[in-house]
């Protein structure tokens, strides 16, 4: 397992988020991520996310929210967007991943569907349900949806899945890279 924590190239120009209050299911979620304050050095551990993907992990730091849009960073040039649903787009993940961009779209009649653009692969599409809540305990709930699609002929799923805790603060965010592919997940370090 890679961990990446060096960030003094950050500190001096970090913002970050506070609490991450929300009620489920919303997809305003990332708005409600945004309230923004300014981060003093040697606090940064309360913004610190781990995430992980293929087996590496990485600590990212939320630093900046605009809109709907939430953005992530560690000082090596990563760098990770999510909108309240989605990873919209990851730039400098280590290894050949390339730029990735993802989102959602109306498709045939008015199912919702989500696209997958990594780099060097052709887009991929899925077909998705409704996002649906689920709670396993009164301190564990979020929301889910999953999409499906076929590649080569065999049918295969991506999920999405915002989990949160007591506070209604989000914890963990997973979504598949693309349709039977591997997963991203986005987790809370600090308190």
């Amino acid at each position: 397992m890679i961990r990446l924590i060096n960030l003094p190239s950050l500190i001096v120009s970090f913002i970050a988020l506070a609490g991450c209050a929300v009620n489920v299911p919303q997809f305003d979620t990332a708005r409600r991520l945004s309230e923004v304050v300014k981060s003093k050095p040697g606090t940064l551990a309360p913004y610190a996310w781990s995430f992980s993907m293929a087996g590496t992990e990485y600590t990212v730091y939320a630093v900046r929210a605009s809109g709907n849009l939430v953005y992530f960073k560690n000082d090596y040039g990563m760098t990770v967007v999510w909108d309240g649903d989605s990873f919209v787009s990851m730039d400098n993940i280590p290894g050949s991943f390339g730029r990735y961009l993802s989102g959602r779209e109306i498709v045939a009649g008015s199912e919702e569907g989500r696209w997958y653009n990594q780099e060097g692969f052709p887009v991929r599409k899925a077909v998705c349900t409704p996002p649906s809540v689920w709670r396993f305990s009164h301190d564990r709930f979020g929301w889910r949806q999953s999409c499906r699609s076929k590649v080569d002929g065999v049918d295969v799923i991506a999920e999405h899945v915002v989990e949160f805790d007591a506070e209604s603060s989000i914890r963990r965010i997973e979504a598949s890279v693309f349709p039977g592919g591997p997963k991203i997940v986005l987790r809370r370090l600090g308190s």
